[in-house]
């Protein structure tokens, strides 16, 4: 009994592809055991994974994901930002939210506070003491909701969600 035992020991199912093999068609590991997927698996994975994450030439081109022209050096892929963008950008960065912003641009949030920083262009101080504002009056009708006294005025200090006190003005 315990040969017929060691003969099924001998032999593993695939997860991946469902097939039953010898334990010399899985790859070992350090730790002594083996791989769980078979060598034919492991590889086809592998291939995929460099077909999706190689290396692409250096230059301009249009991305096929992101339907755009990019610049592509080394490793690092940067948005080639045309003059469209950049008026736009110039016309509303002063008074618009960088997430609307970053949406009709079509790019990331971080990419449009890039752009402007390298434009040397800044938010209106009207506008975000309108939207400093508004988060106040959203945080003290939360407060509320929740059942907590008193409220958030200008001035108070967090850790985290945590409330520590208020700042000292000296």
């Amino acid at each position: 009994m315990s040969e017929n035992n060691n003969k099924q020991k001998r032999k593993r199912v695939c997860p991946h592809c469902g097939r039953k093999l010898w334990m010399r068609e899985f790859y070992p590991l350090k730790n002594g055991g083996r791989s769980s997927w078979c060598h034919e698996c492991v590889l086809a994975y592998k291939r995929e994974q460099y077909r999706k994450h190689r290396k692409v030439a250096d230059g301009t081109f249009m991305h096929r994901t992101l339907g755009r022209l990019v610049e592509h050096k080394g490793y690092s892929t940067r948005i080639f930002w045309n003059g469209n963008m950049l008026s736009i950008m110039r016309r509303h960065y002063h008074n618009t939210l960088n997430r609307e912003l970053a949406e009709m641009l079509g790019v990331s949030e971080r990419s449009v506070t890039r752009k402007a920083r390298e434009m040397g262009l800044e938010k209106d101080k009207g506008f975000v003491a309108s939207l400093s504002r508004e988060h106040l009056l959203l945080a003290n009708a939360r407060s509320k909701e929740l059942g907590y006294p008193g409220g958030f005025t200008k001035g108070m200090k967090f850790r985290g969600n945590q409330y520590t006190g208020r700042i000292r003005v000296e």
